[in-house]
């Protein structure tokens, strides 16, 4: 029965050889996350968008679910069939993290943070007489007059709700901005 000896230097060139896929499927998962991330750094509010970056971003909006699942899909794959190969260093520190961050990325185009933590309506608003309100001057707002009583919704109040359902002489509205 012949044994074959491996020598330290071709056993260390058969660990970093394992480590190449393992290594390949952890930097296309972090892609895939970047692309997943890409439409809502573009469209993230109070900032100035570009025509070309939010053409891009509303591309990638359109088309990401697809992709991201197939992307997913695909390093799942390979990362199973690279995992009977691999060391245990390479399974936990590449091809685990690699199929936990494509499925991260392709459940992210699913969730906007802005719309879940940011635009949502402002349900109660309280008012203040005018002199308490503590708005400048050069504060903007949108201004509601019904039968004589005038409402104030200051713009940067505004901008993180968008909307403002309110009751105006027991008459519902709803402000946008």
């Amino acid at each position: 029965m012949d044994s074959v000896v491996t020598t330290g230097s071709e056993g260390a060139k058969k660990r970093f050889h394992n480590f190449v896929p393992g290594s390949c499927l952890f930097l296309a998962s972090l892609a895939a996350f970047a692309f997943a991330l890409y439409p809502m750094y573009v469209i993230r509010p109070f900032r100035e968008q570009k025509p070309a970056a939010l053409e891009r971003a509303l591309w990638v909006q359109l088309h990401d679910k697809a992709i991201l699942l197939a992307i997913f899909a695909l390093i799942t794959i390979l990362a199973l069939l690279v995992w009977r190969r691999a060391g245990w260093v390479a399974r936990l520190l590449l091809l685990a993290p690699a199929m936990g961050i494509a499925l991260i990325a392709a459940g992210a185009p699913w969730f906007n943070p802005f719309e879940q933590m940011m635009f949502h309506p402002y349900g109660e608003p309280r008012y203040v007489a005018i002199q308490q309100a503590g708005i400048d001057a050069k504060d903007m707002v949108i201004v509601v007059t019904l039968g004589g009583e005038s409402r104030a919704y200051p713009i940067r109040e505004m901008g993180y709700h968008h909307l403002v359902n309110d009751r105006l002489h027991q008459l519902p509205m709803v402000v946008t901005y």
